[in-house]
């Protein structure tokens, strides 16, 4: 083969393992991660050649401008969160807010998301799944720079094979008793059944007058935080459990009972053991929510004791602010009677409405076992 022959061959096939050399080269991400408390933040730098899946492009080799990224940002957000996991042990940590700016580089730019992951606890055992371009490109590469709390940066690399990161941080018993106590708070002022069945309890002091009024919510509250604080320890520690198929339309039925009671009996009696009977089924819904969380390794019985409190704390606080209003208010304006029956029917109402969601979004067989 002539000279001039071998050399326009070795060009070619230079080239030609060249090509995809340079294109495995642009499919290369930036990350950094950093932990901080609940939160961790994931931020990547995502070249303009990697965005025609998230854009929906046509031509694959044409990289994205700005004014088409410009006006996809939700979805390029969206993108990005649904293939970047982070979970918090058994607990998955959901992205929370999301930002996406743009960063020059001397052949295009670079889109950079921040998404926040906000988990339910402090982060401690933490894994990151970083699953971005690998179908688009099994050479693709994650370049990742972590940072953690009191802890020297660290670097890793997300390759096809090797799509998972674990990072451990010490949390201290502190850590622990201060995240249960806020989830406790939290839930029930985000469980609005747990609220309903409360109110429900509360409506008949209306016309009891302020000192048998006291003793009587001061009697049903009791019951109640015993009686679903017996079931939320025990459920926490595993020593008894009842499937959400059966507890949570168990809790729906519950207050429509009460609603019932309230308005086909004038002096409801034994208020405080029925509110006890219903207080342990309640306390397995409390103990569902701490099922998704999770509990931490060490210190199970302390965060247990600290969710509890919590739920009690923000019990009392909602029992502080409605109590002065059906004891004082209510009956001082001559609306105890009309207050009782109206409240009493929006109570059975949703609550009857909340059953039937909770059996129907369930099959008869597998959704009632678990």
């Amino acid at each position: 083969m002539p000279r001039r022959a071998v050399a326009v061959t070795a060009l070619v096939l230079a080239l030609a393992a060249a090509a995809p050399a340079r294109a495995h080269q642009s499919s290369v991400t930036y990350v950094e991660v950093a932990v901080a408390a609940r939160d961790v933040r994931v931020t990547l730098q995502i070249s303009n050649r990697d965005l025609y899946e998230a854009l929906a492009l046509d031509d694959k080799e044409r990289a994205a401008t700005r004014a088409e990224v410009e006006q996809a940002r939700p979805r390029v957000l969206e993108y990005v969160a649904a293939r970047v996991h982070v979970r918090n042990g058994d607990a998955a940590c959901p992205p929370a807010a999301r930002e996406l700016s743009f960063a020059d580089k001397s052949d295009g730019f670079f889109v950079v998301t921040r998404i926040d992951y906000a988990c339910k606890r402090t982060a401690a055992d933490l894994a990151i799944t970083y699953d971005l371009f690998f179908d688009l490109d099994p050479m693709h590469q994650g370049l990742a720079r972590i940072a953690l709390p009191g802890q020297p940066e660290r670097q890793h690399v997300f390759r096809g094979a090797s799509r998972e990161l674990r990072l451990d941080r010490p949390v201290t018993l502190w850590d622990h008793l201060r995240d249960y106590l806020l989830l406790g708070m939290e839930h029930i002022f985000t469980g609005y059944d747990h609220l309903a069945f409360l109110l429900g309890l509360l409506l008949v002091a209306t016309a009891r007058g302020l000192r048998d009024g006291m003793r009587y919510i001061l009697g049903v509250v009791t019951a109640f935080t015993v009686a679903h604080s017996v079931t939320l320890i025990s459920a926490g520690l595993g020593l008894v459990r009842l499937p959400p198929g059966i507890v949570e339309p168990a809790i729906a039925l519950s207050i429509a009972y009460v609603a019932v009671e309230n308005l086909a009996v004038k002096e409801p009696r034994h208020r405080w053991l029925l509110t006890f009977g219903f207080g342990l089924v309640h306390g397995f819904g409390f103990a569902s929510v701490l099922s998704e969380i999770g509990l931490p390794p060490s210190g199970v019985v302390p965060s247990l004791i600290s969710f509890n409190v919590g739920v009690e704390l923000g019990q009392l606080s909602v029992v502080a602010v409605v109590a002065p209003i059906l004891l004082w208010l209510v009956p001082r304006l001559g609306l105890a009677a009309r207050v009782r029956s109206v409240g009493s029917v929006a109570l059975l109402v949703f609550s009857t409405l909340w059953f039937f969601e909770r059996v129907l979004h369930r099959s008869w067989f597998g959704g009632w076992l678990g």
